[in-house]
């Protein structure tokens, strides 16, 4: 259930809102959500606005979410919430608008300028004809969130072009790409690919006191960050950038300069880095790259799985695949991703199949990972004439699907279910029919070499494929990874 975060304005108040000052009005209205600090009431169980950037630079992004509010998935501090806060335009006059956030803005650490009456005039006027509240991916394309200014000092990045699942050795290597990042700041949009690279970042960071200093990193791929030397955190391995592989370090450094060093590796699909630091306990994040990385929180899984011996189905974004995915979990351990976009299979895996907790308890804003180990890619396009339409997929009494799609005058039937490779090991069976015309099918299998049948096949650019003539039935065992 999503929370409310309920800042009550009543008639009486606009009316008196002339004798009251920006403080009072927020003490009064605002409070028992955000905090008398500005810190997020309940232990920051609401967002904070002390230090906020979500609160300063310009202040057409505040006026906007109090004017219509904002709801769904939003991160402040490197925290995640999921709440609503409801519009206030209606209630709340262009005066004591201005002057609530005028407050806010020059509160608890904040820097920002005085809000005008009339730059709320203003905007309330430029979004007469929106009809709902905000979400934060929407109004950070209208309003991006300013940068900070950076502790880094005479950054240099370097790109390098590759197939990697882990740091390489840079030392190796030679660069593609040199720049010098003048205003400080970590970002993959300096490397001239857009995936199958890697990339690192060279410099020094001016720690402002001595104490013990926190990191939180988070990387689509895999990172790993350095000082004067020595590792202090890393993301290893492939996987997305979410939450769910973030990772904390800590170390005890003298104020001064110190040698930084971020090493980054792309395989394919979405990509980023998001670094940030604090000192001491509590308190927020502070970033060194312009994405913020949402803090891990252990919580229980969903797992979503076959039962009483029957597969189980999962129509929601599983992250390595397209949107319309479908993914299919059997008895045994295996799993598959068949893309309804390309009208093929895009991953097998073994072990457990989802954790539904990234669609029920995340509200589904972020795609599902595979849950289990051993994700074989089997491809990521699509085979089929471009007129080729999906028709939907139907089920046996164990809940096997098979696939369907149509053109002209042919249909593909693609089925899918477990079974026992020759030496009776467990692997995934895949079959495939082809009906109508006279057209025979070049169907590409993958680049996965344990696959077993009694049907012909070839190597074409690297990949097993296969001829498909109407009127047959071809099956193909892929023996999964244990």
């Amino acid at each position: 259930m999503r929370r409310w975060l309920p800042c009550w304005f009543g008639w009486w108040f606009l009316a008196a809102a002339g004798a009251q000052d920006g403080e009072q009005l927020f003490t009064l209205y605002c409070s028992a959500c955000h905090g008398a600090d500005g810190k997020g009431a309940n232990e920051g169980a609401f967002p904070p606005l002390a230090g906020s950037r979500w609160v300063s630079g310009e202040p057409e992004r505040a006026i906007q979410i109090v004017l219509h509010g904002i709801h769904g998935p939003i991160e402040v501090a490197g925290r995640h919430y999921e709440l609503e806060m409801p519009p206030q335009g209606a209630m709340l006059a262009d005066e004591p608008l201005a002057a609530i956030l005028s407050y806010v803005r020059s509160s608890w650490g904040n820097a920002g300028s005085a809000v005008t009456p009339e730059a709320v005039a203003a905007q309330r006027a430029a979004g007469l004809d929106r009809a709902g509240p905000w979400t934060a991916e929407e109004i950070l394309s209208r309003y991006p969130l300013p940068l900070e200014a950076s502790v880094l000092r005479d950054l240099l990045s370097r790109s390098y072009e590759g197939d990697w699942s882990e740091l390489p050795d840079f030392a190796k290597l030679t660069a593609a790409n040199v720049e010098e990042e003048h205003d400080g700041w970590l970002k993959v949009e300096s490397a001239p690919f857009e995936d199958h690279f890697a990339m690192e970042w060279e410099g020094r960071f001016e720690a402002p006191e001595t104490g013990e200093y926190e990191f939180l990193l988070d990387a689509d791929d895999a990172a790993e960050l350095r000082l004067d030397g020595e590792s202090v955190v890393a993301v290893t391995g492939l996987g997305p950038m979410d939450g769910s592989r973030s990772q904390t370090g800590k170390v005890h450094l003298d104020a001064g300069s110190h040698a930084f060093w971020v090493g980054y590796v792309e395989a394919e699909g979405q990509q980023g880095i998001a670094l940030g630091w604090k000192v001491g306990e509590g308190g927020g994040y502070r970033w060194l790259t312009p994405v913020q990385a949402s803090i891990r929180e252990d919580r229980l899984p969903i797992v979503v799985g076959p039962e009483d011996g029957r597969a189980v189905i999962y129509r929601n974004f599983i992250d390595g695949t397209t949107p319309r995915a479908i993914g299919v979990g059997f008895p045994g351990g295996m799993n598959l991703a068949w893309s309804a976009d390309h009208l093929a299979p895009e991953l097998i895996w073994t072990g457990a199949f989802i954790d539904g907790a990234a669609k029920w308890v995340d509200r589904g804003t972020r795609p599902s990972p595979p849950a289990g180990e051993n994700v074989v890619k089997l491809s990521a396009e699509r085979f089929l004439p471009e007129e080729a339409k999906f028709r939907g997929y139907q089920l046996d009494a164990e809940g096997n699907p098979t696939f369907v799609a149509t053109w002209g005058n042919q249909t593909l039937r693609e089925g899918w279910q477990p079974g026992a490779c020759r030496d009776g090991v467990p692997c995934l069976v895949r079959s495939l029919s082809l009906a109508g015309g006279s057209a025979s099918l070049r169907v590409p299998l993958g680049e996965f070499a344990a696959i077993e049948s009694d049907a012909v096949m070839a190597r074409d650019a690297g990949r097993s494929v296969a001829e498909l003539r109407p009127g047959l039935t071809l099956t193909f065992r892929y023996r999964l990874p244990h």
